[in-house]
């Protein structure tokens, strides 16, 4: 099968021919068709996350693809089946486990990190970690759903608990923040978009956003606070995660607000001003992906056409490095899919 590897820190990945890997009990293999591009990928590709991904490695995370082999013990999936594959493995008997939170599992390990991911034609995956949709939607929508909606969807309805007439922030509109802005919306929230590019804000519009802010031309802070009436919005969700962004959006909560954290720069930590969090009783949360459960009501919502992918381009498998590319320019809108031919 063919795959795409990286061998070294920001160099190319290379097209290798290696073997069709075979299941083993309570496993499968299925034929990947799509496979997004993410910008923790490129993280990966900079050796951001060497400490836990070690080279050579195949990376990506949001597959989507076909049965093609069933392991013993398996039951419940059968050859053929359509589905997206849940990347988070953990033990399913930890207490964070056993409480609805296998998420955050002790020992937890990920496709597309620790584990070989969906940069290559076969995948093999604990069956638990298979989640079916229907038919008629395509593969290629489908695949972003496990991180670029399922992460933006825990955040709201685990963390925000976003409810009818919440004022919502979202930083950075772009793979997670175009996808939250349908998600809030959907919850019932007014929704404020940020981003300083122009095509992203007009596609928040699009979406229902209820007041878009460019940080180049306006001063978000005062924009927000003149819009909220001086108190400022309820949550904030952000997508960016750097000391700009930072500096005016956490200023921008209610008192009693939270704000989460969804984007985030591993080599750059963010100083915070600890006498503001204690006067106001801000929150501060992270959000790290979603669990199964989460991940099975985001297929729902697409299935119901409540939810509407957003893709901004498909490229073959052999043009992950261009790709890749794009996603560090920040070009895109939604999410750049390799179809795995």
């Amino acid at each position: 099968m063919k795959a795409m590897v990286l061998k070294e820190y920001n160099e190319d990945l290379l097209l290798e021919e290696l073997n069709i890997p075979k299941p083993e009990d309570m496993e499968i293999v299925i034929k990947v068709e799509n496979c997004g591009i993410c910008y923790t990928d490129f993280k990966i590709f900079h050796g951001e996350f060497n400490s836990f991904i070690k080279l050579p490695h195949i990376p990506g995370h949001e597959v989507a693809g076909r049965v093609v082999e069933i392991g013993k013990g398996v039951s419940n999936i059968k050859v053929g089946d359509k589905g997206i594959v849940y990347f988070l493995i953990g033990c399913r008997n930890c207490d964070l486990c056993r409480r609805g939170k296998e998420n955050l599992c002790y020992h937890i390990t990920r496709i597309g990190f620790e584990l070989p991911g969906g940069y290559e034609e076969y995948l093999k995956i604990p069956a638990y970690n298979f989640c079916s949709f229907t038919e008629d939607i395509s593969f290629e929508k489908m695949a972003i759903l496990s991180d670029a909606v399922a992460t933006p969807y825990h955040a709201l309805k685990k963390l925000a608990n976003i409810s009818l007439g919440q004022s919502l922030l979202i930083v950075g509109i772009g793979g997670l923040g175009i996808h939250a802005v349908q998600l809030a919306k959907l919850m019932g929230a007014i929704v404020l978009a940020a981003d300083i590019k122009r095509e992203s804000l007009n596609m928040a519009e699009s979406f229902g956003a209820d007041l878009l802010i460019n940080p180049q031309n306006d001063d978000p802070y005062k924009k927000i606070m003149s819009y909220t009436n001086g108190r400022g919005v309820d949550v904030v969700l952000e997508g960016v995660g750097k000391k700009e962004t930072i500096k005016w959006s956490l200023p921008s909560l209610k008192k009693g607000g939270k704000l989460i954290i969804m984007g985030y720069d591993p080599c750059n930590p963010i100083p915070i001003n600890m006498m503001d969090i204690h006067n106001n009783e801000w929150s501060i949360a992270g959000t790290k992906v979603s669990t199964k459960q989460e991940l099975l009501e985001v297929i729902e919502l697409v299935e119901k056409g409540y939810i509407d992918p957003v893709i901004s381009k498909t490229i073959p498998l052999t043009d992950i490095n261009e790709g890749l590319k794009e996603i560090k320019n920040g070009k895109n809108i939604g999410r750049i899919v390799l179809d795995i031919c």
